[in-house]
């Protein structure tokens, strides 16, 4: 703890690197009257070391705090896009009585924030801001129901706590006693294209980037560190995991894979979607040679047990709420075979596996493939301006749009929702590549990172996504779009799939389905039926029935117990699970 004149700074100290042995915040520079509280891990530090002409002698016990505290030094607010990993740190200038925070690019990392006339207070624990009492704890309804409905405008810096921000990625804030100004120092968005003659040099270049992305996560105090992977069958997950046994291979380091295995594959033969993803993962495993699988069956916890937990540890509903069971035991698993960090491939699918558009290909190969109707259908559609698509969205709009969710209609008529949604400039029709990969992403916004964050600190677990790293989404964003697509075979993904010659088996390398990793949802939910019954009982009786349909729930859950089909498994994500996460944590909240 470091405070003086109503200013605090505090910090626990959690040993994730050789280097971080060698920490000391909060600490104060007497030659600037800064204070400075700091963690994370930079990824880039020998780059950073030569531009601040700190020798490599120096470097051997220099912490990642201090390495940033010294960029910051040199270079202000200017430093943080120049300081690649997951972290984030605060500044306060006692001479100025100036504070500055900042997070990093896109990292798994979380920082919550309370700010009014008479205080600022700021944290990477929500329930730490929540534990102050620094004003009266409001639910922000609107950040309730556009979880319900899968409107992705709550990402960014509201939290369903209407008192507390979130700092989103790639954004600092500068206060003072007359103003809090909070400003985006890194946009996507803007990455120059990238232009070679031959595509081989894209997929060397790729590998480049990739692998040093890869390799930077793998930084732990000693070998005695544990190393684990959430595996999946895909592209993602199978590249960061066989690239990093790669590299702990020469060292004779193993890494451990934690795969989600369905207890129940009455839908195996799926032609659209890897039901089953572990014959995949043990694939990858087999091929690297150096990598131990588990099957992560989550035999033991139900999903509704997986819900109420991730709640308190999130503090909030998620739209994801189907697959906690098997995230969580997952995370559980990991921390119990002794591994500090966890290894994950979120980011992916729209950076380095993004499949690419076909209309970035030549016109006589876009009619091949579409055929001359479907070719017109979506060009008109490109080409048509925002205002008369969402003319279109509002013309087709159905009248019971709300049954695909488990929102209470007179909810969602209060709030008026239907009519913001259908005005919000954010949900207009994704014209061009650049457009759909940024829906995806949500650069400057996304929630994901501080999700991941904070589950794996709830585990001991420190989260590391390279295909979240800065410089490979920037990479992967200036590769024009016609490289995703091999027009002579038709085959998506071609960066990923071409750079992963060798490293990943063919099976993996060029498979085309999706992975459905909760696959057994429903039968999970008629073995607890029980349990689901009670739930929705407790949502009916409580504050949760003026927000959740509990009536529509009812009705989904009879058709789960008694139905097979992709209609019941998709509403028992998108209705039953969701709107259960949502009911408990109101009735939570008001308690």
């Amino acid at each position: 703890m470091w405070y003086e004149k109503g200013v605090c700074l505090g910090q626990a100290l959690a040993t994730s690197t050789t280097e971080s042995q060698f920490e000391c915040n909060p600490c104060i520079d007497k030659n600037t009257g800064i204070a400075f509280s700091v963690a994370g891990r930079v990824d880039n530090r020998i780059d950073l070391a030569s531009e601040l002409e700190i020798s490599p002698v120096d470097m051997q016990s220099l912490a990642d705090g201090e390495l940033i505290q010294r960029a910051y030094y040199r270079w202000g607010e200017q430093a943080c896009s120049r300081i690649y990993g997951d972290w984030s740190f605060a500044a306060w200038h006692s001479l100025e009585n100036r504070l500055f925070i900042a997070r990093d690019h896109f990292g798994s990392t979380a920082l919550y924030y309370h700010v009014d006339q008479r205080v600022f207070a700021f944290s990477s624990s929500r329930q730490a801001l929540l534990d102050l009492n620094l004003a009266p704890v409001k639910m922000d309804e609107l950040y309730l129901a556009q979880v319900l409905i899968s409107w992705p405008s709550y990402q960014g810096a509201r939290t369903i706590h209407s008192s507390i921000c979130r700092l989103p990625p790639a954004h600092l804030i500068a206060i003072d006693a007359n103003k809090c100004v909070t400003r985006q120092y890194w946009h996507l968005e803007e990455t120059p294209l990238l232009t070679y003659s031959n595509r081989a040099d894209y997929i060397s270049a790729f590998n480049e980037v990739f692998n040093e992305a890869v390799c930077a996560r793998l930084r732990t105090p000693n070998s005695t560190f544990k190393i684990g992977v959430a595996l999946s069958g895909g592209l993602d997950s199978s590249s960061v995991a066989v690239t990093a046994a790669k590299f702990l291979y020469g060292s004779g380091g193993r890494l451990n894979a934690y795969t989600s295995a369905p207890i129940s594959t009455n839908n195996k033969a799926d032609c659209v979607c890897m039901v089953d993803e572990f014959p995949y993962a043990e694939a990858t495993s087999r091929f690297a040679g150096n990598i131990d699988l588990y099957p992560i069956t989550a035999s033991d916890i139900s999903p509704i047990q997986a819900i109420k937990i991730i709640l308190k540890i999130s503090q909030e509903p998620n739209h994801a709420a189907g697959n906690f069971f098997w995230i969580l035991k997952l995370y559980q698993c990991a921390a119990e075979h002794g591994c500090k960090v966890l290894l994950t491939g979120k980011s992916g699918n729209a950076s380095i596996s993004w499949a690419g558009d076909i209309f970035s290909q030549p016109l006589a190969y876009q009619i091949h493939r579409l055929g001359w109707y479907k070719w017109l259908k979506t060009r008109i559609k490109y080409s048509a301006p925002p205002s008369l698509m969402n003319a279109y969205r509002k013309l087709v709009q159905r009248p019971d749009w709300n049954r695909f969710s488990a929102i209470h209609p007179d909810f969602a008529s209060r709030l008026r929702l239907n009519e913001l949604r259908l005005n919000d400039p954010e949900e207009n029709y994704k014209r061009y590549p650049q457009e759909q990969r940024l829906n995806i992403l949500k650069p400057g916004r996304q929630i994901g990172g501080a999700f991941q964050a904070g589950l794996g600190a709830a585990y001991g677990l420190e989260v590391r996504d390279p295909t979240a790293d800065a410089r490979v989404l920037a990479f992967t964003f200036s590769v024009p779009d016609y490289i995703f697509m091999d027009p002579k075979t038709g085959q998506n993904r071609w960066l990923i799939r071409e750079a992963m010659k060798g490293r990943l088996p063919e099976e993996v390398r060029l498979n085309r389905k999706h992975g459905r990793q909760a696959a057994d949802l429903v039968h999970r939910l008629r073995a607890t039926a029980m349990e689901v019954e009670s739930t929705l009982n407790e949502l009916d009786r409580g504050p949760a029935a003026a927000y959740v349909d509990v009536a529509c729930m009812r009705q989904v859950w009879r058709r789960i117990q008694a139905e097979n089909s992709h209609e019941t498994y998709v509403k028992s994500i998108t209705i039953l699970t969701r709107g259960i996460m949502a009911g408990l944590f109101v009735n939570q909240f008001y308690e």
